[in-house]
């Protein structure tokens, strides 16, 4: 599905933060980051450098640690329902000031391609017992799993490049959800595959899906935990610094 088929499908921001009681939840530092929904509004910011300290905000305090808080599950949900909005289509930095200065520019990355990796990674954290978070955060979150994979599978096949890439990150964990299994089979089978063979930075995980599926993983034996598939894993799904 192209661009338009998700605007088409967005939701106005502003009702979606009505959608929830944003002062009977919260992430993890309220004395220092901006409240949830401050984080979440600038996120759609007219400034692409308010939206960069946006993402990093959400990372570092939503789930500070790979850490689920009361504010974890109605901020992916807000996450989810954006995708489409224009504003994610913006190049970002998510690296302060101070950090440009001293380490240098990197180079910048499309808005969206950030926020599926953050819902990824929350994804495949949900995925595993967290020793430091909630059970029932973690819950409330497992239950937007269904909506999650509707709003994040046709970017698996969107027309660019660097947002067809970054999908997959949003996408495995939840294939792993066994109550997301009967999605195996057809052409998303079939994608998985494709990332298992062609894809170094999504092998292990489209691995590991399809192995959690019972499919035949033979023909990827050679690729199980090599130290190409673990350097690429660690660089592309790195804990954030703490505040």
């Amino acid at each position: 599905m192209g661009m338009n088929g998700q605007q088409a499908r967005s939701t106005d921001p502003e009702e979606l933060l009505l959608r929830t009681d944003w002062n009977s939840v919260e992430h993890c530092c309220p004395n220092v980051a901006p409240a949830t929904p401050v984080i979440l509004r600038q996120l759609l910011d007219e400034d692409a450098d308010n939206q960069g300290a946006a993402l990093r905000d959400l990372r570092q305090a939503v789930t500070h640690a790979n850490t689920f808080y009361s504010a974890t599950a109605p901020a992916a949900a807000f996450v989810a329902a954006i995708l489409g909005h224009p504003r994610t289509r913006v190049q970002v930095t998510d690296r302060r000031p101070w950090e440009a200065t001293e380490a240098g520019e990197e180079p910048r990355f499309l808005l969206l391609v950030g926020l599926l990796d953050w819902l990824g990674s929350t994804a495949w954290d949900a995925n595993e017992e967290s020793p430091d978070g909630y059970d029932a955060h973690i819950e409330a979150f497992r239950t937007l799993r269904p909506k999650l994979l509707d709003a994040l599978r046709p970017f698996l096949t969107n027309d660019e490049r660097e947002i067809r890439d970054a999908a997959p990150a949003a996408v495995l964990p939840l294939l792993a959800a066994p109550e997301l299994a009967h999605q195996a089979g057809g052409s998303l089978s079939e994608e998985v595959r494709a990332l298992a063979a062609d894809s170094p930075r999504y092998r292990q995980r489209a691995i590991d899906t399809l192995a959690g599926w019972g499919e035949d993983i033979t023909s990827f034996q050679q690729y199980r935990h090599t130290p190409a598939d673990i350097g690429a894993h660690a660089e592309g799904f790195a804990d954030d610094p703490p505040f």
